[in-house]
């Protein structure tokens, strides 16, 4: 099949997005109803959907009526008529991701990338792997919109990596790598991708003033407000990760010393627990994490098993970063007055609840006129698919875009 991309260059491709953005946020409805909300003529109508149902994007079924008449023609997107790749490249493992053009999961596999995450690595595994993928699921390669990749660092404009001190690249031009192997359009992303996942799964956050913090392999933040990511003007907004809480602390990935970043992600606490052990012989952790255990996601899993048992060592780690944290989030609530806060990420999943008391706690002292404030903490849907879901919606509102 020869898909005709969405955004063609003909008359009305403006009026053919706005039909599948309206069938895709209020659902199947008649050809009658959608002229009524676009203001269109039904001659019009009826020449953008007949574009529309070529393409194979929309299906028709015939409705019900108690008139005398014809049926009504309800019009649906067509779920199979396109589809987005989501990609995370984390230093451990790629995860990907197909999803049909309503923004469901079809299907996600996680690779395990070992020790060398070279970007030449990666990009030939990830490449292996999407095409595998797309024959395993019968999907032709023009159907593809676009591929949303994302990971951890400062991407530009045209999907170069300057710079991601969890994987330790500097300078990568990503998205030409990928291009290079693959047809379909690609778009880079840094982390903020993730509160549209959040937004996905629970539409009413699209109204909110929402500070996403995550803590993982690196710490960052994201600002849904006034219906936008806010980006900044180079794009590296909300690095609350490389704010410097402790000049004398550990050398963070990014040169500095005491990022925050370098004090409570994963890598972090993990380093901090290997070195710590050996003068915490009571905690449990001495028997749950063998020399040999290197990864800091798995490290951090059972740091958080020993936190649920009550090891006391395990909760003097949990108080540091929960009281870290929330230093940082009382300056970022002074800054940009959210009223919701998600906390995400494998490091804050494990004491979601200890950091929302912790926030709480600083309010009073840290942030100015708090009594008017009325913040919810809550702790993100998506888990470990968030980057893959967001890279996927992102690419999906840039196609409806009008």
């Amino acid at each position: 099949m020869n898909a005709t991309p969405i955004d063609s260059r003909w008359a009305g491709r403006r009026n053919e997005k706005l039909i599948l953005k309206i069938l895709k946020e209020q659902g199947a409805m008649s050809q009658t109803q959608l002229c009524r909300k676009l203001g269109l003529g039904s001659s019009t109508a009826s020449y953008i959907i007949a574009r529309l149902r070529d393409k194979g994007l929309l299906t028709e079924k015939q409705g019900v009526s108690n008139r005398r008449g014809p049926k009504p023609t309800i019009l649906s997107i067509n779920n199979r008529g396109r589809f987005i790749l989501g990609v995370e490249i984390n230093p451990s493992f790629l995860l990907i991701g197909a999803f049909d053009f309503n923004g469901d999961m079809i299907e996600k596999k996680k690779i395990s990338l070992g020790d060398d995450h070279s970007p030449e690595r990666v990009v030939s595994i990830l490449a292996e792997n999407l095409q595998n993928l797309l024959q395993a699921q019968s999907i032709e390669e023009d159907l593809i919109l676009g591929i949303g990749v994302s990971l951890s660092g400062s991407v530009t404009s045209q999907g170069r990596v300057q710079m991601s001190s969890t994987l330790g690249w500097e300078d990568v031009p990503l998205k030409d790598m990928i291009s290079d192997k693959l047809a379909p359009p690609v778009t880079v992303f840094g982390t903020a991708v993730r509160v549209l996942a959040e937004i996905g799964l629970d539409p009413e956050l699209a109204s909110a003033s929402v500070l996403y913090l995550n803590v993982a392999d690196g710490v960052g933040s994201t600002l849904w407000m006034d219906d936008r990511l806010i980006s900044g003007a180079t794009g590296k907004f909300g690095e609350l990760g490389h704010i410097v809480v402790d000049p004398d602390g550990p050398q963070c990935g990014c040169g500095q010393q005491g990022c925050l970043e370098a004090m409570i992600s994963g890598p972090a606490i993990a380093d901090r627990i290997k070195k710590e052990l050996p003068d915490h012989p009571q905690s449990t952790l001495s028997d749950r994490i063998p020399p040999e255990m290197k990864t800091p996601e798995l490290i951090v899993e059972q740091w958080a098993s020993a936190l649920a048992d009550g090891d006391e060592y395990a909760a003097s780690i949990r108080d540091f970063i929960a009281e870290t944290l929330a230093r940082i989030a009382a300056v970022a609530i002074n800054l940009y007055d959210p009223d919701t806060i998600i906390l995400a990420g494998y490091v804050a999943s494990a004491c979601p609840d200890q950091i929302a008391d912790a926030i709480k706690n600083r309010m009073p002292t840290d942030v100015y006129d708090d009594k008017v404030r009325d913040i919810s903490i809550r702790t993100a849907k998506s888990g470990d698919e968030s980057l893959i879901r967001g890279s996927a919606i992102a690419i999906l509102h840039e196609a409806l875009k009008t």
